[in-house]
């Protein structure tokens, strides 16, 4: 039972660290667009990079929990 909450913890946290990368990054890309002068196009390029950034650290989460009850 104890083992469900710590994945439980685990992937929510997972959730939370896709929703502040994300949103993080789009707004960082329209604040550095505002500047430019095109903030739509930057926090598009922001969003990509935010999806991306939040698939590589799901991968590397997921293979942990996975491979938490596993000796190395």
């Amino acid at each position: 039972m104890k083992k469900n909450f710590i994945i439980f913890g685990k992937m929510t946290g997972l959730g939370w660290f896709v929703v502040l990368i994300t949103i993080g990054l789009v707004l960082v890309g329209k604040w550095i667009g505002g500047f430019i002068g095109s903030p739509i196009v930057f926090a598009s390029i922001g969003g990509l990079i935010g999806i991306v950034i939040s698939y590589l650290g799901i991968r590397s989460s997921i293979r942990e929990i996975l491979n938490d009850g596993r000796d190395k």
